[in-house]
């Protein structure tokens, strides 16, 4: 391994971030269903990331993440995580090059795409999630399977409470297992690169602070007052099947905000779908948009998939004939559920800030905005339309599609009085038996030592409590706490858990005295 110890210091040089915590996940050795990607279970270490921390990932002993946003609210480098397993790494590498962009792209763990830009010295957060959000829009790639780090653009670690500080989202570091990965930097060709040459091909493209600051996304003069995704669909040119009536909606309003005469825009739309389709619409088709424009309410459609792929919201509000601030949809990145006990929260980062909500306010429309509104953000309602009844469920359906969960307990000790105190209130309250087969009928079996009991039991239980948890968010309660599956005992097969009891918390009689007084409206 002298080859990470050659090279480590340069590698964490490169992916230097917070100096208070870092990230970790361990594998479940479980693929989720709906795309095969390996499950892990994640968690933040409330400590600086050592040397043997570094050395253990590139050797593949453990899985680390580091936080680009340091502790100032500065970085050095910055991530935009394109989560796709079909995408065309060599296609994107391409484009890049020729839009001559410094970013570094990595094979991520789910064959996506990390793409880096590395900074020479330090910029702040929020110019660098800004300038990532706008480098991905114009490369088509920023809808709701990407994310950009850093998420937020300050953090404050200022509360005492470590589950309190609003922290920064943390990013998986390549090169996990190095000799032996996949998770790799890519040349111009989309070849592998050994980490011992990282560093020296990152230095070809690693901008010094001032080169950042100069860092355009190309514009020219007859496109400045379009909205973005207008002018993404023209540099990447929308294929069939990828939203191709959408893009030429909004193409059309934009054709119509310029001039309203209805023979002028109808024909500037014609032209325009030559630059932006890599093959026309069906007359039919486009007639079709144009009675839709033709509606007085007619607006940009900002949710559809195509245009959120090529959307920069912050750059369009301020366009002559961009989106107007009632249509704006605010920058959100991941969803995290933080599953603390007793109940989980959650973090979303909206706007450049980290919102901590309670599910209450995550899942009420009108109680998110109050929440936004301490942290100055302005929402503005998602308001029903014969296109979209619920507009708000599909974009909460969205976010906890793509969500990512989070252990939230920091110290064992915490952990291990809810969990003693939920099962001390579960033995009082659920009816214990000597007779093992008994627990089919909903009881508890239990000795002097342990107790066993049915998951249906323990989730009734926590219903009961007011803790609608459903059987993955019981068994992760139970695992954390020690709690063991069964199959059979006393000769008897029956799926069960068994815990060792609860511990009982000593109460010591105090020495009070009681001492009379006369009450204020009684005579002196």
């Amino acid at each position: 391994m002298d080859i990470l110890d050659n090279t480590l210091e340069e590698f964490v040089e490169l992916f230097q971030g917070s100096s208070t915590y870092f990230g970790a996940s361990q594998p479940l050795g479980q693929t989720r269903g709906r795309d095969g990607k390996q499950e892990f279970r994640h968690w933040v270490e409330p400590k600086p990331m050592t040397k043997e921390h570094w050395l253990q990932h590139l050797k593949g002993e453990k899985y680390y993440g580091s936080v680009p946003i340091r502790d100032d609210n500065t970085c050095s480098w910055g991530v935009i995580d394109v989560d796709r397993y079909n995408i065309q790494h060599k296609e994107v590498i391409s484009v890049i090059r020729k839009r001559k962009y410094p970013l570094i792209p990595f094979r991520s763990k789910s064959n996506g795409l990390h793409l880096i830009l590395f900074i020479d010295g330090v910029v702040p957060a929020g110019a660098m999630r800004r300038k990532l959000i706008e480098i991905a829009s114009d490369l088509g790639v920023n809808d709701s399977t990407t994310d950009i780090y850093p998420a937020q653009d300050e953090v404050d670690l200022t509360p005492e409470d470590w589950d309190q500080k609003r922290k920064g989202n943390f990013v998986n570091l390549p090169y996990q297992k190095a000799h032996m990965t996949t998770r790799v930097a890519m040349d111009n060709d989309g070849n592998s690169i050994k980490l011992e040459n990282l560093f020296k091909f990152v230095s070809e493209y690693r901008l010094k602070p001032a080169e950042f600051k100069k860092l355009k996304i190309f514009q020219d003069d007859e496109t400045k007052d379009y909205p973005p995704c207008v002018i993404n669909f023209m540099k990447n040119r929308v294929q069939k099947g990828e939203g191709r009536n959408d893009a030429m909606f909004n193409v059309a309003v934009l054709a119509k905000k310029i001039n309203p005469d209805a023979v002028m825009y109808q024909d500037w739309t014609r032209n325009m779908m030559t630059k932006v389709c890599s093959e026309p619409l069906h007359p039919q088709e486009l007639n079709n948009i144009f009675k839709g424009v033709e509606n007085k309410d007619y607006a940009y459609k900002c949710k559809t998939s195509i245009a959120r792929m090529h959307c920069v919201s912050s750059t369009c509000i301020k366009r002559k004939f961009g989106i107007g601030a009632n249509e704006a949809l605010p920058e959100v990145g991941k969803l995290l559920k933080v599953n603390s006990y007793p109940e989980p929260y959650w973090i979303l980062p909206i706007q450049g800030k980290s919102i901590r909500l309670s599910t209450k306010q995550l899942y009420q429309q009108q109680l998110l905005g109050e929440a936004l509104l301490n942290y100055d953000i302005v929402w503005r309602p998602l308001k029903p339309t014969k296109r979209d009844p619920d507009p708000y469920r599909d974009w909460l359906d969205e976010l906890i599609q793509n969500k990512q969960d989070m252990e939230g307990f920091d110290e064992g000790e915490e952990m291990d009085d809810v969990f003693n105190s939920r099962m001390t209130r579960f033995l009082e309250d659920v009816e214990d038996t000597t007779e093992f087969d008994q627990i089919e009928s909903g009881n508890i079996w239990r000795d002097e030592n342990e107790m066993r009991f049915k998951l249906e039991t323990f989730r009734s239980f926590m219903k009961k409590m007011g803790y609608n948890w459903n059987e993955k968010e019981c068994t992760r309660f139970l695992e954390t706490g020690g709690a063991i599956p069964k199959k059979k005992f006393q000769n008897i097969s029956s799926r069960h858990w068994v815990v060792a009891l609860p511990k009982q918390t000593e109460h010591k009689n105090k020495d009070v005295k009681f001492v009379k007084a006369k009450a204020a409206w009684e005579d002196n």
